[in-house]
Order: C-alpha cells, then sequence, then structure tokens
C-alpha cells in the first residue's frame, strides 16, 4: 500500500486512542511506515514500534495495517471525520478481533 492519496501524510505526528470498551490501544503515527502501538489487555503490555502501511482513501479516512511482535495482525479503517474505527485482526493464537469503536484525539504533550 502506499501513502499517497487521502494525504496519509496528515495522520503522521498524531496521537489516538482507539476505544473497544474496555481494550484502548493508543496509536502513534511516527511516519507512513511506523507506528507506535501502546496497549494492555490483561496482563498482556504492548508497548512497540511497528512497520505499518498507511493509506488515504479520501481526506480523514485511513486504511492502517501492522503486525505486532507477538504475531498480532491488525488491519484497521479509520474515519476521523466520524469518530470511527473499525479493527480486523488475527491474533496469534488463530481467533479473530472485530470491533468497532471510537477514536479519542490525543493532544499533543
Amino acid at each position: 500500500m502506499a501513502a499517497t492519496s487521502g494525504g496519509a501524510t496528515s495522520l503522521v505526528g498524531k496521537t489516538f486512542d482507539c476505544a473497544f470498551g474496555p481494550f484502548v490501544p493508543r496509536l502513534t503515527v511516527l511516519s507512513p511506515t511506523e507506528l507506535h502501538v501502546r496497549a494492555t489487555l490483561g496482563a498482556t503490555q504492548i508497548d512497540e514500534v511497528v512497520k505499518s502501511d498507511l493509506t488515504g482513501v479520501r481526506p480523514d479516512l485511513f486504511i492502517m495495517s501492522w503486525t505486532e511482535q507477538s504475531g498480532n495482525f491488525v488491519v484497521q479503517v479509520q474515519d476521523h471525520e466520524n469518530k470511527v474505527v473499525h479493527n480486523y485482526a488475527r491474533l496469534a493464537d488463530g481467533q479473530l478481533f472485530c470491533a468497532q469503536g471510537i477514536i479519542q484525539p490525543v493532544p499533543a504533550a
């Protein structure tokens, strides 16, 4: 995927939470190809920089995918205009985690 259409670079430098009920990963877009992922799920802590693919579909609508060190593969459709995120993940153990959540921008520190 290429980060050329729809202004994908407009997300670079932004941090936002993806609220899926009690599971709220925090994403920071470092570049169109790097993402900082932070999350807590039970006793599992994720805090890593991963290679990512970021594609702009139209202004404020993006498709993002990445693979975590654990082997979890995540694809998200992020609608920043309407603050909605659709998450599709194949977890390392083979389970699927599909959810819709709310995008919550995190102000710059």
